[in-house]
């Protein structure tokens, strides 16, 4: 005999917008982070810029092909949350350090949530540092690009507490 399991959706106090605010607050970054939302697509972005200051004199060319000898050197990228019942994500992602579904108005899994702000402040965390040892010179690399480890980005949802696997953050509300 088969038995069905009941899956239970529980609604946390927070929509979406108000998490990532709350999130945002609480990272341990120097560089600049904004929320655009496009109500229009149902879609979120998390959009962070690294700063930091060269103590060499070294010219250091932009994705532009441009050289910019100034001494403040500016990273920028971005994380699209996306309705996947509204638009397919996946076919912007060359545009994005990641991009990450979710269910309509239900809104973002509540673990997924968390795993993207924990591994979000490593990831800017080892960023800030990579680029800093880029731009002085430190570094082997002949370009810089953070770099979205999805696996690693599953394992720290997988960490995040079982209890958030029913929860949602849901879609905000105009």
């Amino acid at each position: 005999m088969n038995k069905l399991k009941d899956t239970v959706t529980i609604m946390v106090e927070k929509n979406m917008l108000e998490f990532f605010e709350a999130e945002l607050d609480d990272l341990q970054f120097s560089g600049d982070i904004n929320i655009n939302w496009d109500k229009q697509s149902r879609a979120i972005e998390l959009e962070f810029t690294l700063n930091v200051t060269k103590s060499q004199e070294l010219a250091v060319e932009d994705q532009n092909g441009e050289l910019n000898e100034s001494d403040e050197i500016s990273y920028e990228d971005a994380i699209l949350f996306f309705d996947e019942s509204k638009i397919d994500g996946f076919e912007y992602a060359d545009n994005y350090l990641a991009v990450i579904p979710f269910s309509g108005r239900q809104g973002l899994n509540a673990q997924v949530g968390r795993g993207v702000f924990n591994y979000l402040q490593d990831l800017l965390d080892d960023g800030e540092d990579r680029l800093a040892a880029f731009v002085n010179d430190e570094s082997d690399d002949e370009t810089f690009i953070l770099d979205w480890d999805d696996t690693v980005f599953q394992a720290t949802v997988a960490q995040a507490s079982d209890d958030l696997a029913k929860k949602y953050y849901t879609y905000p509300k105009y």
